[in-house]
């Protein structure tokens, strides 16, 4: 009996043992290797990461020799802007000559009766997969409009950004223009970009070939790093020794690119199942928490954004724009892992919870677009809704612009 049950349990590991060996040898002649050496399974990258030498290279190249037709510029303040008077996304996007989405120039002095809003943020807050006529902020323009205020809308949303990059924007271009209201849209995977520099780092794949500034949190205060952005003909050779850069102990997305950082994962298959496990789980609290780096460092950049609008005499608002995973992860019956800093910007600042206004419905492909941002009647409902709580806040007298003594002054009937 015992010599019995001892055949049956060598027989056990000796065909799990066999199962393993065979999927670990699927996986390593199924999986596909780029030309830096970089190994990929059903769609999951696999460590040991690799430096993507051979792709930066291309991209640098390839911006370089088209440089005077590119619709994305190197800028040493934010890393990357979008080039002046350009038209982008096979001609939907339209880009005046202040590098901001619009089919009209503003002066820099606003009009008298007219309130100036000005949106910061990535490509959410651009508005990537509509029209000039459909994004979000000529809706809250036309909505204002409806409610009787007389306004304009500038959006100086760009793809790729991160919280830090939006912060420098206004900072850089967005002063000069007087805004009466400054809207931050706060896009949560945000808080991931703000622990890179390299953009070509954080994604895998055709990505933009360049370096961003980067806040850090020392001592309590904020600090950027990387600024001016290191310029584009300086990559390659910055890549080539990576490992002994300065800037490499702040990029988050070089925890492993050198070596197997576990060493079970040099087994492809377990790699797999690490990558399989890890997006499973999703982000969690401790990553996004007010103690985390990545929720230390929002917190600090919102703040200091916020006040320096303040200072410039303008009404800080945020709004949160969620995305298509976050917001079936809450409809499922999940917990944000962002939740606290959400509370945070909530409690602190002049706050729009637009993921409230999204129920399961909208959770339906056909309201998203192709690149998964979101579609004509979401950006539609996107800016009814910020116009609500503007016109709101101003009926209540909880955010009056400085520049107008009476509401009336900018009423369109006035």
């Amino acid at each position: 009996m015992i010599r019995r049950i001892a055949i049956n349990i060598v027989l056990v590991c000796f065909s799990l043992a066999l199962a393993l060996m065979l999927l670990e040898v699927i996986i390593r002649v199924a999986g596909t290797v780029d030309a830096d050496g970089q190994f990929s399974f059903l769609g999951y990258t696999l460590e040991p990461y690799v430096l993507p030498m051979n792709r930066l290279k291309e991209g640098i190249d390839a911006y370089l020799h088209n440089v005077d037709t590119a619709t994305i510029l190197y800028d040493k303040r934010t890393g990357w802007a979008y080039r002046p008077n350009s038209l982008r996304h096979q001609g939907t996007f339209t880009v005046n000559s202040s590098g901001i989405r619009s089919q009209h120039e503003y002066s820099k002095d606003p009009l008298p009766d007219t309130l100036r809003i000005a949106a910061f943020g990535d490509s959410f807050t651009a508005g990537d997969d509509v029209n000039d006529d459909q994004v979000w902020t000529n809706q809250l323009m036309l909505a204002l409009q409806q409610q009787g205020m007389r306004a304009e809308v500038m959006n100086f949303g760009v793809g790729g950004y991160d919280m830090g990059q939006a912060f420098l924007r206004w900072q850089a271009i967005g002063q000069q223009l007087q805004p009466d209201i400054v809207i931050f849209g706060f896009q949560p995977e945000n808080l991931d970009r703000n622990v890179n520099v390299f953009r070509i780092l954080y994604i895998h794949g055709p990505s933009i070939p360049f370096s961003k500034p980067r806040f850090i949190v020392s001592e309590g205060n904020l600090e950027l790093i990387n600024a001016p952005a290191l310029p584009p003909e300086q990559m390659v050779a910055t890549f080539e020794a990576f490992a002994s850069h300065p800037l490499a102990a702040y990029e988050d997305y070089y925890r492993s690119r050198d070596v197997v950082s576990k060493w079970w994962l040099s087994s492809r298959l377990g790699a797999f199942m690490y990558e399989v496990t890890k997006a499973q789980e999703g982000a969690s609290e401790a990553d996004y928490g007010l103690d985390s780096e990545r929720g230390m460092l929002g917190k600090a950049i919102v703040g200091a954004f916020g006040a320096d609008v303040v200072e410039h005499n303008a009404v800080f608002f945020v709004v949160h724009l969620p995305l298509p995973q976050h917001m079936a992860h809450i409809h499922n019956g999940g917990q944000s892992p962002y939740r606290h800093l959400l509370d945070h910007l909530r409690e602190t600042y002049h706050y729009i919870a637009f993921d409230e206004s999204l129920g399961p419905e909208y959770m339906d492909e056909r309201y998203w677009g192709p690149t998964g941002h979101y579609g004509a009647e979401v950006e539609a409902l996107l800016g009814q809704t910020v116009a609500r709580a503007i016109a709101s806040c101003i009926e209540e007298r909880s955010c009056s612009p400085q520049r107008f003594d009476d509401p009336l002054q900018f009423a369109i009937d006035n």
